[in-house]
């Protein structure tokens, strides 16, 4: 792999993270290999499209200017958006270069939602599982292949029906039976996407890998739902419940990705699924860092439920907020902005956990 030369050293290490059995944090330190700080740009497949080849070759120089230590690693996502499903069904995919964001429009009616059948000719399904191939062939030994954003039912169902959320939650209240049999149909097609990109990234051979960068050589996913912000807990119940614990129960290993203060008033019902291993917290613009203080207590929340935790942190802070939790199950993704930063977060945190 470019710039990280103990891969299989490093499986090993996620797959005693998953299983509870790792005695230290994970920890992924990406920074600047040479003076330049980091470069990221995840929009490659959008920014280059159709030029898949151009596409691969950004990203290949940006890991080839990254140094991955610790848990890190290249990690190839082939990004249209999140909730790139809606675009396999109709949806128009829109994305903005200048401000590197992408978001998807559709017209449907739930009536038409309900009849839609996956179609494997869909232009950016097809661009789609050609990234994905031409990814895992071009950077087989270079990187690792990981899922595109599928999002989940009920937000693609938003993002199908057009001007998100309003058409949505006026389903929810008037309409609520039939979004139901939507919701089944396209989460239906959502595991039947999950399955077909399996095989294009050929997982049996490289493993899982999401946006979030963590490795499994069992079958995972990053399970979230945006419209939860919008639902009472009963609501939740109805739409969106039923759904996670089915997807919690269809793959071995699941990471919630909750996004902000808005969805917490939801994080009991989702650490009382007992197949869900991890939380990934993610605080939000605006909000503090997560490595603030504020946060520990839903930390230890989520560990006290023998949940597994993923959280973003400035590398000052990294040393900081281990100190205020367990450090067993934790995973820290960290990016560091000069090697200087780099060597003194490495020699702090090996001089505690080896």
């Amino acid at each position: 792999m470019l710039n990280k030369d103990n891969w299989e050293e490093t499986k090993k290490i996620f797959e005693d993270w998953w299983s509870r059995s790792l005695d230290r944090p994970l920890i992924q330190i990406f920074a600047p290999r040479y003076a330049e700080s980091v470069e990221t740009d995840s929009w490659v497949f959008l920014r280059y499209y159709p030029d898949i080849g151009r596409a691969i070759d950004e990203l290949l120089k940006q890991f080839s200017s990254t140094v991955y230590l610790k848990e890190a690693y290249p990690n190839v996502w082939v990004n249209l958006g999140p909730g790139s499903l809606s675009a396999y069904l109709g949806a128009e995919l829109k994305f903005d270069g200048k401000v590197d964001t992408a978001w998807f429009q559709g017209d449907l009616s739930l009536g038409e939602i309900f009849d839609l059948e996956f179609d494997p000719e869909n232009m950016w399904w097809s661009y789609t599982v050609k990234c994905t191939e031409v990814a895992r062939e071009r950077c087989n030994d270079k990187a690792v292949i990981s899922f595109t954003d599928l999002l989940d039912a009920l937000t693609v169902i938003g993002q199908l029906r057009g001007n998100y959320p309003t058409s949505l939650l006026k389903d929810i209240f008037t309409r609520g039976d039939k979004l139901i049999r939507a919701l089944d149909k396209v989460h239906d097609i959502l595991l039947q996407c999950y399955e077909h990109l399996c095989r294009a990234i050929d997982v049996s051979e490289s493993g899982y890998s999401t946006w979030a960068g963590l490795w499994s050589r069992n079958s995972h996913f990053v399970l979230q739902c945006d419209t939860i912000v919008y639902l009472s807990p009963k609501l939740f119940d109805r739409f969106a419940y039923p759904h996670i614990v089915e997807e919690c129960r269809f793959l071995e290993r699941t990471l919630w990705h909750l996004d902000g203060p808005s969805e917490m008033h939801h994080i009991d019902k989702l650490l009382s699924i007992p197949e869900l291993d991890a939380i990934q917290w993610i605080p939000g613009a605006g909000n503090p860092d997560g490595g603030d203080d504020q946060w520990t207590p839903l930390y230890r929340k989520v560990q006290a439920k023998e949940k597994l935790l993923q959280i973003y942190v400035p590398p000052e802070k990294v040393m900081h907020i281990l100190g205020k939790i367990s450090p067993k199950g934790v995973a820290i993704n960290t990016v560091c902005r000069t090697r200087q930063e780099m060597e003194e977060l490495l020699s702090q945190f090996q001089s505690i956990y080896g």
